[in-house]
């Protein structure tokens, strides 16, 4: 008898779980005891699955920073780990694949432990999967479930998600759009990524936010925390009068995601609103440089993802290119308009 799965996936980035989340909830569909471990800084946004948030436990790793005071720290990871427990009798699979989770996999108590094959792989689980990581990400979610999430037919889970947006969470945002006069299809520009050799350059953020006005589009900026902010405020800096509206730091993730519902199209480098935005159902245009499109290409029909014309150099890689990141570079804002356009959105 197939025992039923705990699900651990306590990644703290958000493109990952979105690419994972349809194959586990997949598995929690067809397994009814079945559970899910997420990061607690992500229940917002699982609010929006309820059938997701009904099944959830939630790591506090904010609760367990170490500026939180060591007795603090141990009282909450010993909590957790109390709730964790209680799922001994089910099959634990780490898909985070983390030391963190691979420790947390080896105290759960779970006999049966499948995580993927890294360093200390062997202590942490009793049965170690080699991934194929050169594939698609969505792809490695899946194969690592195996038969918790297969399908007779041998396909993959829709990519986009079913969040349930509410007439209260709804009618946010359209007070926000009404507060700005936006009365235009909504562009959305998100300039920022999580390191920064995936960053476009901002003077031509400036000049797609200028095209994208005169092509009767709202440009509207998104983003969270410091750096983004500052990215989009040295790009308005390079405009006489921005055309844009700036919700940076104003949108929580579930706020984000209505929104996202809202507009007509995203614009951004690789990054975890990205793919918010493709498992949202918007149309995606994705500026992309020494990031592997084979690997974290936003999925879904709407998705485009978009190159320079120069080639990387030979020796190049995501942390080292003799040629300043020309593969990025050399997408201007004009071949990106003209995407747009041939895709009607």
């Amino acid at each position: 008898m197939q025992q039923a799965p705990l699900l651990l996936f306590p990644t703290h980035y958000l493109g990952n779980l979105v690419l994972g989340l349809p194959w586990v909830m997949r598995a929690l569909a067809r397994e009814p005891e079945a559970a899910a471990v997420f990061d607690a800084a992500f229940r917002p946004l699982l609010s929006l699955l309820p059938e997701v948030e009904a099944r959830a436990l939630y790591y506090p790793r904010k609760q367990l920073a170490r500026d939180q005071g060591f007795s603090r720290r141990l009282f909450r990871y010993l909590g957790f780990l109390g709730k964790l427990r209680r799922y001994r009798g089910h099959c634990l699979i780490d898909l985070e694949g983390e030391r963190f989770s691979g420790v947390l996999a080896r105290l759960s108590g779970c006999r049966r432990r499948i995580g993927p094959q890294a360093k200390r792989s062997d202590w942490f689980y009793s049965k170690a999967l080699e991934l194929d990581y050169l594939a698609h990400r969505f792809t490695a979610f899946g194969e690592i479930l195996g038969p918790y999430a297969a399908s007779s037919d041998g396909k993959p889970p829709a990519s986009e998600l079913d969040f349930q947006i509410d007439p209260t969470l709804a009618g946010r945002i359209e007070r926000l759009l009404a507060e700005h006069r936006i009365n235009r299809p909504i562009a959305v520009m998100h300039p920022g990524a999580s390191v920064s050799y995936k960053l476009w350059p901002g003077q031509h953020f400036a000049e797609l936010a200028q095209g994208l006005h005169e092509a009767g589009y709202q440009p509207a900026w998104v983003g969270a925390g410091h750096f983004d902010a500052d990215i989009i405020a040295g790009i308005e800096a390079l405009m006489p009068e921005p055309p844009t509206v700036n919700f940076c730091n104003l949108l929580d993730l579930p706020e984000l995601t209505a929104f996202f519902r809202r507009a007509a199209l995203f614009i951004g480098c690789d990054s975890g609103p990205m793919h918010l935005a493709a498992a949202a159902g918007l149309a995606v245009h994705a500026l992309f440089g020494p990031s592997r499109e084979a690997i974290w290409a936003p999925l879904g029909s709407h998705s485009t993802v978009l190159r320079g014309e120069r080639a990387c150099a030979a020796d190049c890689d995501a942390w080292h290119c003799p040629n300043d990141y020309h593969c990025l570079r050399s997408l201007t804002p004009k071949r990106v308009l003209d995407s747009i356009t041939a895709a009607g959105r």
